[in-house]
């Protein structure tokens, strides 16, 4: 594989478990009000705790990524998107989705994902290709695919909330929050994520644990906003992760050392959309056939 096509797969790995990253969140309750007008602040916790107590949704992923790159007198510039689509029930955990990369010039690439619990044990399966692929483990160390903890973690990590004005999302009226993740906090989402076992998976991150705990300190803070419903629910989150990805890409060239030599590398674009809708609706289903045939990636 050339210099592109890794860098550039490493970068798309790196925001997609960015943005699967989750490790619980912090369980934050809606301060009381008695009586008064609750804060910015505190709409979003009662939202959080409201959504904790969802047993099943559906959530829509979009990333939208442009990357920069110059080698010398030679520029070129890639851009991307990566979408997932998910239906999900709690306890036990039960999941469905689907995975499209579309890399452009350096091709596309569509993954069916389903998730299952069963005695304490959660198993991912992963289709590609007409193949299959399996990985299980305890419950609580494959909660980096679980989406709504994910939103839980970003949420609850985030203050200085404030409102800003009503948008239409899926349809409805929603109100819109304005707030950020600080630099502390960030970097301890990242750090605790369970990144270093999707980079892994996804086969682009030829780093160390240690390597990639440099890449995930000193981030600096990352303003997000989310939306939230009549009925109280937070029906989206955005995040515009450029200025993270830079950091992470410039440190990503220091260790790479002479292998990249002269190479530099800008992200001008890195927006990432979640919505969540079909609140306690979701429809069951039943994992393929096909997944019983799964090949072990412990194996």
């Amino acid at each position: 594989m050339n210099m592109k096509k890794r860098i550039t797969a490493a970068l798309t790995a790196m925001t997609l478990c960015i943005s699967l990253a989750a490790c619980g969140g912090n369980g934050a309750a809606p301060a009381t009000d008695g009586g008064k007008e609750q804060t910015a602040g505190e709409k979003v916790a009662a939202a959080i705790q409201k959504f904790d107590s969802v047993k099943s949704c559906s959530f829509s992923m979009k990333q939208d990524i442009q990357m920069d790159m110059k080698n010398g007198a030679d520029a070129q510039s890639v851009s991307y998107t990566v979408g997932m689509d998910m239906d999900m029930f709690q306890k036990p955990i039960k999941a469905k989705g689907k995975l499209n990369i579309d890399m452009g010039e350096l091709g596309k690439q569509a993954m069916d994902l389903y998730m299952q619990e069963s005695d304490g044990q959660t198993s991912v399966y992963i289709g590609l290709n007409g193949q299959w692929m399996k990985q299980s483990a305890d419950t609580e160390g494959m909660q980096m695919y679980d989406m709504q903890q994910s939103m839980d973690l970003y949420l609850d990590s985030a203050s200085d909330f404030k409102e800003a004005g009503s948008e239409q999302v899926g349809g409805a009226d929603a109100v819109k929050f304005t707030g950020v993740i600080k630099g502390e906090s960030l970097d301890k989402v990242m750090q605790e994520s369970g990144m270093m076992d999707m980079t892994q998976q996804f086969g682009a991150a030829e780093v160390d644990e240690e390597q990639l705990k440099e890449l995930l300190s000193g981030l600096g803070d990352l303003p997000m906003s989310v939306w939230i419903n009549a009925d109280g629910y937070p029906v989206q989150y955005e995040m515009d992760m450029a200025p993270m990805m830079n950091s992470i890409m410039e440190k990503a060239l220091k260790i790479a050392g002479e292998e990249v030599s002269g190479i530099s590398l800008q992200v001008p674009k890195a927006q990432m959309t979640m919505t969540v809708s079909n609140f306690d609706s979701v429809a069951d289903f039943e994992l393929p056939a096909e997944t019983q045939n799964a090949v072990d990636m412990a194996g």
